[in-house]
């Protein structure tokens, strides 16, 4: 049974009231609301960028190395070239700041296990931009480092990763699993929580797979929230790799819709953002770039446009803006006459209409209320 400090508990008030199942929680102009949200100024800004068709944040996979080893990796099943060079990223980033991008999302991997990661991130904050942190938790159990992040992450969030609190879950899911890992992770999160980080600037994320059910992920959900007031991003298990190596690990079709309706009854106050993981302002709005530099519109949708060790990424932006920024789509959004979920946050997500339905412009098959039948869904 994982227990918390009662100490800790009391000093940063971390039993929320209420909890899910009540009120959904409470956000107030913080990092996340471009996750859950449209009301912030971080999210209005998300929001014009994404009218205009114009990138507000830079994802870069920084890395495959990761001590929770998922054997579904994104960045460890892709083919790929040498990584980036500290000397490469940091040209990326005075790129993106003369582009006017706005956050860079720091993904793997584990970012933290980068031995440049100080200086990468330094670099973000003096071109005048935000960074967010996606971790698996335990390089946060450092004092220092917690610190560090802090400081780094000002006005950004931290993504927690931890997909279940149930061995059995996590040892289908990793190569190496020891329910040492999780009491790292949850140490980790405490101790970013004991150096000052709020709650509501902190996320957990989970990764659905075929080997979840929607109870395990409800569970995972209330704990976190419940006992540290952290939300939780939810994400399903795209096919990215074209080989097959991570299909069997695929979610299906009705846990995905189940388990994200959990995720809109509590932290959307039931607002309805299909089988998202984020708004479509975020979606619509952002770029990303794999370990050796291929360029696609998000981490799940990995369609190269382009590789920013051939063409600068304004000009692989510029050349490809219509594909990036979904235009033929919202041209012809059904989305918006979808009544069962909020038309402002949703358009049904375009990586798995791209993975399960041929194109990123049609609809979502994986969503119950979508209209396409496919036999492309997973099972």
């Amino acid at each position: 049974m994982l227990t918390t400090s009662p100490k800790l508990i009391k000093r940063r008030g971390l039993i929320a009231q209420p909890g899910p199942g009540g009120a959904s929680l409470s956000r107030s102009g913080k990092a996340l609301d471009t996750l859950f949200n449209n009301s912030s100024e971080q999210a209005r800004s998300q929001s014009a960028c994404f009218d205009r068709n114009e990138p507000y944040r830079l994802q870069i996979e920084c890395t495959n190395e990761c001590s929770a080893n998922c054997a579904y990796c994104y960045a460890r099943v892709m083919e790929a070239e040498e990584p980036l060079t500290t000397r490469e990223i940091k040209s990326l980033l005075r790129q993106a700041a003369n582009l006017g991008i706005k956050q860079i999302d720091w993904m793997g991997g584990d970012p933290l296990q980068r031995p440049d990661w100080v200086e990468l991130m330094q670099a973000v904050r003096y071109a005048g931009m935000t960074n967010n942190l996606w971790t698996c938790g335990p390089r946060l159990n450092d004092i220092v480092t917690a610190k560090r992040v802090i400081e780094l992450t000002q006005d950004g969030f931290v993504m927690i990763h931890l997909d279940s609190l149930d061995p059995k879950v996590l040892g289908s899911l990793r190569y190496n699993y020891h329910p040492r890992q999780v009491r790292a992770t949850i140490t980790g999160l405490e101790m970013l929580l004991e150096a000052g980080k709020p709650p509501c600037d902190i996320a957990n994320m989970i990764m659905l797979t075929a080997h979840h059910t929607p109870e395990d992920v409800k569970k995972t959900m209330e704990f976190m929230y419940r006992r540290y007031r952290v939300s939780t991003c939810l994400m399903s298990l795209k096919p990215v790799d074209e080989r097959g190596s991570i299909y069997s690990y695929l979610p299906r079709t009705q846990d995905v819709n189940t388990a994200y309706r959990r995720r809109d009854e509590m932290f959307l106050s039931g607002r309805g953002m299909g089988c998202q993981e984020f708004p479509k302002q975020y979606c619509g709005s952002c770029v990303f770039v794999s370990r050796d530099g291929k360029v696609s519109p998000c981490y799940s949708l990995r369609r190269t446009l382009g590789n920013v060790r051939e063409q600068s990424l304004g000009d692989i932006i510029d050349s490809n803006s219509s594909s990036l920024f979904f235009a033929p789509y919202r041209k012809n959004d059904r989305s918006a006459t979808c009544s069962a979920c909020d038309s402002n946050l949703c358009w049904g997500c375009r990586a798995n209409a791209f993975y399960f339905a041929g194109s990123a412009y049609l609809e979502d098959p994986l969503c119950s209320h979508s209209h396409i039948d496919t036999d492309h869904c997973p099972y």
